[in-house]
């Protein structure tokens, strides 16, 4: 299904072009197909989540797997966002941006993107006072933690027994199963989400951003060589190429859907069918990623912080690139998995430098466009830590 499902979508991105230049008035009417879309499998989220989590901390053959998946998992994740925001930083900090004349930009002009900052830190806030608040509102750190907790306590109380993990398999399975019938809708989701996309940046001023965007695109396609090229050699057991010829799909529907928690029913299916990673590791570390680990949004806000502050005339300091590498990762960590959530995290990463708030106008043009490619790094992420974290801990 996945096979048919993979050629639907490249005919849908063929036809997206031709309709967005030939007929962009009937294109514009259909960008409610993508945007419903999106909400409805963000929808599936929460259930995923705790689903997923849930069961596989409950059928771990044995608690030491438990104890060794956890740990190595975290710090995975958090010792590759730190390696790509420092590769990105190391990288840009010597790449020439300056554009003729600096600019800045009106106030008015950030209007539509101005964003509280409090609530995008809300994810990283858990007030343990309000849990329950907190779980009804689809907070998915909060849902992680109550499906840590409850898959413990599967696991370790004999009361609940077989019964209750084979129940939890149950609901895990149902929900799986809904949310890929939802994604037969994905071929008519990537018409109306990529040919949007091309009118929308018509007539923008992208062309004074191409070194910007083309210099995201190549360090985004290194550190996936270079990086999980690597860890994947020495750490997973698997040749790079045959790795990434094995998540082409995945990879594919995460580039167009601009949100790697719509994508993660088909990487974990990816990851259980192509990649042969058991269901139990996948079942844990996929979810996971998709809450914590945006390696690709941790190098587009390194890259855009140096960017952003070339054009402005602002010369950082090393303590200030280590703030940013502290600042991005954070923010890296706590957003969603949803489309163009860097331009929320982007505020506090700017703001922890000086850089004024309204300068992130001068790239939210282009920012849609850099989404797709990010969400598919940090897919192509969370399949290699969760193929390294599978090959690493024997039962």
């Amino acid at each position: 299904m996945h096979k048919k499902l993979s050629i639907l979508m490249l005919i849908s991105f063929l036809l997206a072009i031709l309709s967005a230049n030939f007929f962009p008035d009937i294109t514009v009417k259909t960008k409610f197909l993508g945007k419903y879309f999106i909400q409805l499998l963000k929808a599936f989220v929460p259930f995923l989540i705790f689903g997923t989590i849930t069961y596989s901390i409950a059928s771990f053959n044995a608690v030491s797997s438990l104890k060794k998946i956890v740990p190595l998992t975290m710090f995975l994740y958090i010792f590759s966002t730190l390696i790509a925001v420092s590769f990105a930083l190391l990288i840009g900090s010597r790449i020439n941006f300056t554009a003729s004349n600096q600019y800045i930009p009106e106030s008015y002009q950030l209007a539509e993107k101005s964003i509280d900052i409090g609530s995008s830190l809300s994810v990283l806030s858990i007030d343990f006072t309000n849990f329950f608040s907190l779980i009804l509102a689809a907070n998915p750190f909060a849902i992680m933690i109550l499906s840590v907790l409850l898959g413990v306590l599967f696991r370790l109380t004999s009361r609940f027994g077989t019964k209750g993990i084979l129940f939890l398999g149950f609901l895990n399975t149902q929900v799986i199963n809904i949310t890929n019938y939802i994604m037969l809708l994905a071929p008519l989701a990537v018409f109306s989400l990529f040919a949007n996309l091309l009118i929308e940046l018509e007539g923008e001023t992208i062309y004074s951003l191409f070194r910007f965007v083309s210099c995201s695109v190549l360090l985004f396609i290194l550190y996936v060589l270079l990086f999980y090229g690597s860890m994947l050699k020495y750490f997973g057991g698997i040749s790079p190429f045959i790795f990434f010829t094995k998540i082409k799909d995945a990879l594919l529907f995460a580039f167009f859907s601009s949100s790697s928690a719509a994508t993660m029913p088909l990487t974990l299916k990816t990851a259980e069918n192509n990649l042969g990673i058991r269901k139990e590791v996948a079942s844990f570390v996929v979810p996971i990623g998709v809450t914590v680990n945006m390696d690709g949004s941790a190098i587009y806000l390194g890259l855009a912080a140096i960017f952003v502050g070339q054009i402005l005339g602002i010369n950082f300091t090393f303590n200030e690139y280590i703030i940013i590498c502290l600042t991005a990762t954070i923010g890296s960590i706590g957003a969603a998995g949803v489309p163009s959530v860097a331009l929320v995290m982007m505020t506090i990463v700017f703001s922890s430098v000086g850089i004024p708030l309204e300068a992130i106008a001068i790239i939210a043009g282009v920012d849609r466009l850099l989404d797709m490619f990010r969400t598919a790094v940090n897919v192509a992420g969370d399949l290699t830590i969760a193929k390294i974290v599978n090959n690493t801990v024997k039962n």
